[in-house]
Order: C-alpha cells, then sequence, then structure tokens
C-alpha cells in the first residue's frame, strides 16, 4: 500500500458505517471485542477504526497512559488493535473463530472514546504540510527508532496527535502507529513522542 496523507473532518452525524474513521464508537463488524486495560481492568478508549483487507482494525488505548507502565509498548497491555473478521476465510467461517487479541476483552459494543465521529478525508502531501506525519499504508517515519512489532507486520495507520480534533496521551507530541501481521489475524499499536 502506498503511503495516503488524510486529514479529519467532523461528521454531521455518528457513523454507523464500516469505514475509516477515528471517535464515535465502533462499527463492529462481528461480536464487540472491547479490549481492557492490564493494569486498570477498565475499558481502554476507542481512538479509531481503519480499513484493512477483509475487514476493519479496531485500535484502542488506555486512560492516563503516563501514569501506566508500558503503555507505548505493542504487547504492554495498555493498547490494543482488535482485528475484524479476519483472515481470507468464507464469511460463513469468521464468526466461529476465535480472535486473537493480547489482552482481556469484553463483548461490550460501546464504551469510552477520544470524542466524535470524524471522518478521513485523502489529500496530498503539499495540503497535508512540511512533515507530515500523518498517514495510511507505506513505512513508518519513525520518531525514536524502528520498533516494528515483529517481522512481517506492515503499516496500516500513523496518527499524529498533534493532528488529532481531540487529546490523545502519545507522549510529547508524540506518533500512534498501527500494524497489522502479515496474515491479516493480528494487529498491533504503539507509540513514540519526542
Amino acid at each position: 500500500m502506498s503511503r495516503a496523507y488524510f486529514t479529519l473532518t467532523p461528521a454531521p452525524a455518528a457513523v454507523g458505517d464500516p469505514v475509516a474513521k477515528v471517535g464515535g464508537q465502533p462499527n463492529w463488524l462481528a461480536e464487540p471485542q472491547w479490549p481492557l486495560s492490564r493494569d486498570l481492568g477498565t475499558p481502554m478508549w476507542f481512538i479509531g477504526q481503519f480499513a484493512v483487507e477483509g475487514g476493519l482494525a479496531y485500535v484502542f488505548l488506555s486512560e492516563a497512559t503516563e501514569a501506566i507502565d508500558y503503555a507505548a509498548e505493542p504487547d504492554g497491555g495498555e493498547n490494543a488493535v482488535i482485528i475484524q473478521p479476519y483472515g481470507r476465510l468464507p464469511l460463513l467461517q469468521r464468526s466461529y473463530l476465535e480472535i486473537p487479541s493480547p489482552v482481556a476483552v469484553v463483548t461490550q459494543a460501546q464504551g469510552p472514546t477520544v470524542g466524535p465521529d470524524h471522518l478521513l478525508i485523502e489529500v496530498t502531501l503539499g495540503q497535508a504540510g512540511q512533515g507530515a506525519l500523518q498517514f495510511l499504508g507505506d513505512e513508518p517515519q519513525w520518531l525514536q527508532g524502528d520498533e516494528l512489532p515483529e517481522a512481517g507486520y506492515r503499516l496500516i495507520a500513523q496518527l499524529d496527535s498533534q493532528r488529532l480534533p481531540f487529546d490523545v496521551d502519545f507522549g510529547d507530541a508524540g506518533i500512534g502507529y498501527v500494524f497489522i501481521s502479515s496474515d491479516g489475524r493480528e494487529g498491533r499499536f504503539l507509540w513514540q513522542c519526542h
């Protein structure tokens, strides 16, 4: 996937379709799988959802991440990416599969969110602005060095905390990185800051 820069625009109403967005509530494609903070045991905050082959990747982050150990790490238990449905199996078989997650999940459909629905609007590099760090696909633009979760993982979204329409705690002017495994079954999220 080549790099696609984007900006965000407020949705005129709650988004009920399975489209790429940030904020609002997830548009689940299968049974809800809301992740819980490993340290707090509370539902994580929904950041957004992004298109992947055959489904959506839902991105979550624990509240008050600076106070929680391992908040920036992809397997620290304080952030999560849930993929639904995953793989290349026929649609009727997907609902019978357990979706892997490194954190505990609950089957609630709604929960805490970072803000209201905002839709992604693709823009050119010139429109994105100098030093644009928010895009879909391509290679990550690391702030502190390569932290690819595992071999074979690819970037699906890079989020700039300075360009999001609401406050997210990715540290000081941080960047969030959303990855998916090569088989499309698992996702990972991490963030770096200056």
